[in-house]
């Protein structure tokens, strides 16, 4: 994806910060919150994360559409586990027959806010490098590059592969299929699963035969360093993320 970000924020927001620092960054946070123990500090990770977010240059809408599907998730739990834990007399409130735990809802809301901060981190670092940037990174911190060229050409190819789901499932329509709870919609879907499967196939080969065609060799040619001008930022960014990925457990664990 890209951001057409002013250029006071492409110098000094989290869109100038090179890729590899900005994934080292997410996983160092990532590992420290998610081995928080308290409300407190996990709720110290969210605002930490939302600062993050700020300063990523990212558009509220934006990030609204990937966090609701999170908090969705959550809601789920908020449902569950207040119900699901054995109810004890100090801590329980009684509806009833219904008994509310409050250590399922702690932990509710502990997990919640664990959540929220680990997806707003992941959101704001690597967000805001394209998915070529992210893989270049990613073959640059050591990960395989079989598996980094997959997750670069299925990323490319999800939205063909949307497409022809769209047009087979419209073609259908037109002829006369109505979705139901039946055998005969059963076998229809089976159908058009296994007609997007083999025409993906099809056009895999085609694009890996345009991609030898290309000069591809099984592995994307790395792009250049990026200038050491943007270094500093980068530095401070995983300087900074370190530091506040050893100080928060350290406060769960100490407090």
């Amino acid at each position: 994806m890209e951001f057409d970000l002013p250029d006071q924020e492409r110098a000094f927001g989290l869109r100038a910060v090179p890729a590899r620092k900005k994934l080292c960054a997410a996983l160092a946070f990532s590992i420290a919150a998610a081995l928080l123990s308290r409300p407190l500090p996990a709720f110290a990770a969210c605002v930490f994360a939302a600062l993050l977010l700020w300063r990523s240059g990212l558009s509220p809408a934006f990030v609204a559409r990937r966090l609701v599907p999170v908090n969705v998730f959550f809601l789920f739990l908020w449902l569950l586990l207040p119900l699901s834990f054995a109810p004890e007399p100090e801590t329980a409130l009684r509806f009833g027959p219904v008994s509310l735990n409050a250590s399922g809802a702690a932990l509710a809301l502990l997990i919640t806010l664990k959540g929220n901060a680990i997806a707003a981190a992941l959101l704001a670092l690597a967000g805001t490098s394209s998915v070529p940037e992210n893989g270049h990174a990613l073959i640059r911190l050591g990960l395989p590059e079989k598996l980094v060229v997959l997750l670069l050409v299925t990323h490319a190819n999800l939205e063909r592969m949307a497409d022809e789901y769209r047009r087979v499932f419209q073609a259908a329509r037109l002829r006369g299929f109505r979705p139901a709870t039946s055998m005969a919609s059963y076998g229809t879907y089976a159908k058009l699963v296994g007609l997007l499967l083999v025409r993906s196939w099809q056009r895999a080969q085609r694009v890996e035969t345009a991609m030898r065609l290309r000069g591809f060799r099984g592995r994307f040619p790395l792009i250049p360093p990026q200038g050491p001008g943007r270094d500093p930022a980068g530095s401070v960014l995983l300087a900074v993320c370190c530091a506040v990925a050893v100080a928060l457990p350290l406060w769960s664990w100490y407090a």
